[in-house]
């Protein structure tokens, strides 16, 4: 995740996929250019081309690509976490109060960043688990938020 904005108010962190779905974009208008000429030359392969070269690209853009925001509000006392795809949108809130800290769940050489309660299970910040240091970055931005925002309550 990004860190998008850091203040004494507020936190938010960003996640979205830009180089997967510009790959499915990329590769929905190819496929849909080359079945539309086909069309246009009278073959008739130039439908399935289109239908699924277009289609299946389309579909798994739809259902796979996700933009995640994490909002730490410090004027409302509460943590979002927002998560939109094409056709969904979904977002949870939790009491700043309730928020232990942010941990990184590790799975073999890939993790993510995931908020830890008091009550509650840990809660990932991202469903994808991905390699490098980008959630530990996470993971340490939203605890120094965290012990700032603490310390001032």
């Amino acid at each position: 995740m990004t860190v998008v904005r850091n203040l004494p108010t507020q936190l938010i962190l960003a996640h979205a996929p830009w180089l997967l779905g510009g790959g499915l974009i990329v590769c929905i208008v190819a496929c849909a250019a080359a079945g539309l000429a086909l069309l246009a030359a009278g073959e008739t392969a130039g439908l399935p081309t289109v239908l699924l070269g277009a289609g299946v690209p389309l579909g798994i853009f739809a259902l796979a690509i996700k933009r995640d925001q994490v909002i730490f509000d410090a004027s409302t006392g509460t943590v979002t976490v927002q998560r939109r795809t094409l056709l969904r949108y979904s977002n949870a809130v939790h009491p700043l109060t309730h928020v232990r800290g942010a941990d990184v769940e590790v799975f073999s050489d890939t993790a993510r960043p995931t908020l830890t309660f008091h009550a509650e299970p840990p809660y990932p910040l991202v469903e994808a688990y991905t390699s490098g240091h980008g959630p530990k970055k996470t993971r340490d931005a939203i605890n120094d938020w965290l012990r700032a925002y603490r310390r001032s309550a």
